[in-house]
């Protein structure tokens, strides 16, 4: 079990690199939620090199000094997404309210950049949940895009908020090996479906790859 959660972990780790490189192909020609998106796969893979850099050359026990920059760059980056899918305004001022609150809590504790804040996990991904939920009721209403990543996102980050945002569960020491493991792992395979439904997303609405040209033949310009 150990092996395969260690090769799965390589190759989220792999993927989570590969991602933002696929997605700029298209980047020039796709407008405000593509691009979005691209720049938060972008700041998910800097973020993923970076950790394991700092891990392997100056801090082998934590890494989470990186935390912070994570969630609040997928809070930016996810909220510009859905507030162009969604086109409501509050969007940006819900943002906006959310960044002072956690930039307050920062500011209030400076300590707490070297720990987990499972607030601001709670409340960042309940948001964007909600975000998710939105997109899924308009799309019953009209037919859009990205319902493939948005079907990721919104399993992806709500398992996660419910696995990490009970205090600092996973980083506590007290809790046991087995209960560590089994909420690392779950989230690790959850993360991984995430990535397989982006990378889904892009090979059927955006590669080219299955379109057919007039004589039926699969076109891949």
């Amino acid at each position: 079990m150990e092996n395969f959660t260690d090769l799965l972990g390589d190759i989220t780790f792999y993927l989570s690199i590969c991602l933002p490189f696929i997605f700029f192909i298209k980047f020039r020609n796709n407008g405000l939620a593509y691009r979005s998106f691209t720049l938060y796969l972008l700041v998910v893979a800097i973020i993923q090199v970076g950790m394991k850099l700092y891990v392997a050359h100056i801090d082998p026990t934590s890494n989470l000094l990186f935390f912070v920059y994570y969630f609040v760059l997928q809070f930016i980056l996810l909220s510009i997404f859905y507030k162009k899918l969604l086109t409501f305004k509050w969007v940006l001022w819900v943002m906006i309210g959310v960044l002072i609150f956690i930039g307050y809590q920062y500011y209030k504790d400076p300590q707490m950049y070297f720990r987990y804040n499972p607030t601001g996990v709670v409340v960042t991904q309940s948001i964007l949940v909600l975000y998710s939920l939105l997109y899924f009721y308009r799309q019953l209403i009209t037919k859009g895009k990205f319902l493939i990543i948005n079907i990721g996102l919104f399993f992806y980050l709500l398992s996660s908020m419910l696995i990490f945002s009970s205090g600092n569960l996973v980083f506590n020491v007290d809790i046991s090996k087995e209960v560590l493991s089994l909420l690392t792992n779950t989230n690790l395979v959850l993360y991984f479906i995430f990535q397989i439904l982006i990378l889904l997303e892009w090979y059927i609405n955006y590669s080219g790859f299955n379109r057919k040209n007039k004589n039926g033949f699969l076109n891949f310009e």
